[in-house]
């Protein structure tokens, strides 16, 4: 054999080693504990946050939500989640989780599991006037989180679409006034608001305030199963807030100079302005020892009528740093 067969048998042999070789080399340059992207998903329930709000240095401004998880969480946990996080009140979240500012997201420290959130937008108004014969459906779902009523109308635990029967109201007030006329079991509604079942195969209501011409009916869609939420749901937001005019604290709750936010919580039968004198009858106990029955949990900042009682108030920074 020539010399020149030779040298061209060996290059062909090199050659035919050489993308295993860079295989191989791939795989030990890899670095340790690398493994695939985690997968995520969009879940298929919006989230609706009420007012304009915050975990700490997060903005969220009133809207709905769309909630994308990752790692293997479910949307249903990432919803109960995101509702907890809404309640902190410094912005401090529970160890394992972080918070990421810029991306509005949330991770559990040490893997992939987490969720993030993507405000959604809401016409300011429906594209054509609606008659009640032709409402217009609003782009987000408002979820029902247990078994309710108002009066005599139920409400299973569910999904609902919300739809505009006025031309003279948003999206988000219609969600608003729901998340509050929730709250009246009784269907005692202010006045002149009124509630009406609608005959069909899916749970329907319609909620009229005929002196004003403006309206919005709800429709059952489907179970809670892909997440969806709201906050508050525990309460409404006071019109008015309240201002701590020098550094305060009530035990551990440190309470610094500034306007506050105050969250009236479902069944406590106070007024926002009886909630109002009632923190200001509680900061004059900075040890922390408060007064029968109220009982505070600082990590939230919630103050009720003994332990494990819905029935108080919970307050917030409103500029979301402490």
């Amino acid at each position: 054999m020539s010399a020149d067969t030779t040298d061209r048998c060996r290059m062909k042999s090199i050659l035919r080693v050489l993308p295993l070789a860079a295989l191989l080399a791939a795989l030990f340059l890899l670095p340790a504990g690398s493994a695939p992207a985690a997968s995520s998903s969009t879940c298929p329930s919006t989230f609706q946050v009420l007012h304009d709000d915050h975990i700490g240095a997060m903005s969220l401004p009133a809207g709905a939500y769309t909630v994308t998880v990752s790692g293997g969480l479910s949307c249903s946990a990432s919803s109960t989640l995101f509702a907890e996080f809404l309640e902190d009140y410094d912005g401090n979240l529970p160890y394992p989780w972080n918070a990421n500012n810029a991306k509005l997201s949330f991770t559990r420290a040490g893997g992939p599991v987490g969720f993030s959130v993507k405000r959604t937008s809401f016409p300011p108004a429906p594209p054509s006037p609606p008659t009640p014969g032709r409402p217009v459906n609003c782009p987000a779902s408002f979820s029902v989180l247990h078994n309710d009523h108002i009066g005599s109308v139920q409400f299973p635990k569910g999904a609902y679409r919300t739809s505009l029967t006025s031309s003279r109201m948003t999206c988000l007030q219609a969600s608003q006034l729901f998340a509050i006329f929730l709250d009246d079991p009784v269907g005692n509604l202010p006045s002149p608001w009124r509630i009406a079942p609608i005959s069909g195969r899916t749970p329907t209501a319609l909620f009229s305030n005929i002196p004003r011409g403006i309206g919005f009916q709800t429709s059952f869609i489907s179970s809670n199963s892909g997440g969806g939420g709201h906050y508050p749901n525990d309460g409404t937001l006071c019109p008015s807030s309240f201002r701590v005019l020098h550094n305060d604290h009530i035990g551990s709750l440190y309470i610094p100079a500034g306007a506050y936010d105050l969250i009236d919580l479902s069944g406590s039968g106070l007024s926002c302005s009886q909630v109002s004198q009632s923190l200001t009858n509680l900061l004059n106990y900075p040890s922390g020892r408060l007064p029968s029955p109220w009982v505070l949990d600082p990590a939230t900042a919630t103050f009720t009528r003994g332990y494990g009682s819905p029935n108080g108030f919970r307050i917030k920074p409103v500029n979301g740093t402490i």
